[in-house]
């Protein structure tokens, strides 16, 4: 099969979260099976900065409401997948991706609309006719209606005769593109898709356009698929997403081990460690915590966390109980920024307790790897969590994950098996979690030590979540693979 994956973030060229990580790991996963798969993301500010060594391909023009706009399209080689890149200056020339701070940019619409756009030009420009488009997010959400309206309706581009089937994967359903009605004018679409297909409560929403187009839907775990076709969780698309539960798929996201593995890390002070030997953790503990200038002893669990800083990821909770959990002989690293209000108590709390706690404030992917191959437990009490994946990192590093039982969180750790569980989302049952895993910590090392064995051995690689995926491109073409 031959297969365009579009979306607006891909590692290492540009990352806010999990989508990025998806970005690459999956096309690699699937083109390791023998298919013909290439990337496609906008060449943004710091990809200039950052990758001099592109080749430049070619250029062409985009027709967008207000006239012309100029493409300049790039290549470079992804872990061995084709690679493009689209470049406008005055739409992806700047600071950072999607807004400055806490605000979008004013003409984000339009410069998602022109990517969506362009993307399909860079197949006409590079001689490649996919049979599937996955499109990702709300980012790419307008693409579905864009292609069948103006560049499949009654042949007006041969080039994309037979249209490509369209897989439209949801990451997280709170992000849906939403916009004003008076924008329509920028997607150059008949008003009647408006009526139809985006309209949602006065506005136009790229993400359900997409749900009722695309010719399957997926996202990111089993749990989160059931979830989002709920009220508590739909974000106010669930009776959208129901209506097309028949072809909605959750797919739990794969982990990259060539990336996460304590038996090769490159980023734990050059130490590794396996199931069958784990005294190399003990010894990256000792490294991490002389970090920090936390005291050293085996009596006291190391307890990590790398997050962002808001609601969704249950900040609230350890607000809560950060210091009845820091009496219970433990100590706590944490890596993370987000809202000022957590990042505030985070500060606090190193202040209050600084023989206890580490934190760094920002973004550090080295020490990401240091705090998972180095904690001894996983604080992970997500509000939601569409997949997840840093509770999948901790169990190949035999780092027990505490985590809520939503989403990717509930298909992944059992209680008592390979971590620690609770539902209700309250302070009260986070803190006997926590309270249960220390306690098997400091009272029953080796049922402890059987539990990090057990979790070490499970497997959440991507060619499992890519099977899966091919299959469902397959189907929507009626074909075997």
């Amino acid at each position: 099969m031959r297969i365009l994956y579009i979306a607006s973030e891909i590692t290492p060229f540009a990352k806010t979260g999990g989508l990025a990580d998806v970005g690459q790991a999956l096309p690699k996963a699937v083109k390791a099976l023998g298919h013909d798969i290439r990337t496609v993301m906008p060449k943004y500010l710091s990809i200039a900065e950052q990758y001099l060594a592109l080749e430049r391909v070619t250029q062409f023009t985009v027709q967008m409401h207000n006239g012309l706009q100029g493409a300049v399209l790039w290549k470079t080689e992804n872990d061995s997948v084709p690679t493009y890149f689209i470049e406008n200056e005055a739409y992806f020339n700047r600071e950072e991706f999607y807004g400055l701070g806490d605000e979008d940019y004013p003409d984000n619409l339009e410069r998602f609309v022109f990517f969506c756009k362009a993307a399909l030009e860079c197949c006409k420009a590079i001689d490649f006719a996919p049979d599937v488009i996955h499109c990702n997010d709300w980012q790419t959400a307008v693409l579905p209606a864009m292609l069948k309206a103006t560049y499949a309706a009654y042949n007006k581009d041969p080039f994309f005769n037979p249209i490509p089937k369209l897989v439209y994967a949801i990451h997280n359903i709170s992000y849906q593109g939403r916009f004003p009605e008076n924008q329509w004018r920028i997607l150059s679409l008949p008003r009647s898709y408006y009526t139809y297909d985006f309209e949602f409560y006065g506005q136009i929403n790229l993400t359900k356009s997409a749900i009722h187009l695309a010719d399957a839907v997926t996202t990111v775990s089993e749990t989160y698929a059931r979830e989002i076709q709920t009220t508590d969780f739909g974000f106010g698309l669930q009776d959208t997403l129901q209506a097309r539960k028949e072809d909605l798929y959750g797919i739990l996201n794969g982990v990259d081990y060539q990336q996460w593995s304590p038996e090769t890390d490159p980023y734990t002070y050059g130490i590794h460690y396996s199931a069958d030997d784990l005294s190399g953790k003990r010894r990256i503990k000792s490294k991490l915590r002389a970090e920090y200038q936390l005291p050293d002893s085996d009596d006291l669990p190391l307890i990590g966390m790398t997050t962002r800083f808001v609601e969704q990821k249950g900040i609230d909770l350890i607000t809560e109980c950060a210091e009845k959990i820091l009496k219970l002989d433990t100590q706590m690293i944490v890596l993370g920024s987000g809202e000022p209000r957590y990042q505030d108590f985070f500060e606090w709390l190193r202040r209050s307790y600084p023989d206890r706690v580490g934190i760094y404030i920002g973004f550090n992917n080295e020490l990401a790897h240091r705090i998972e191959a180095g904690a001894d437990i996983f604080l992970m009490p997500s509000l939601f969590e569409p997949c997840g994946l840093n509770q999948i990192y901790s169990l190949k590093y035999g780092t027990l994950p505490i985590v809520r039982l939503t989403g990717g969180l509930a298909d992944t750790i059992e209680d008592s098996v390979n971590g620690f569980t609770f539902f209700d989302f309250t302070a009260h049952y986070f803190f006997d979690a926590a309270q249960r895993a220390i306690e098997v910590y400091h009272k029953h090392p080796d049922r402890w030590k059987q539990m990090m064995i057990t979790a070490m051995g499970q497997d959440f690689s991507w060619k499992k979540s890519a099977e899966k995926y091919l299959g469902i491109y397959a189907k929507t073409l009626s074909v075997k693979v």
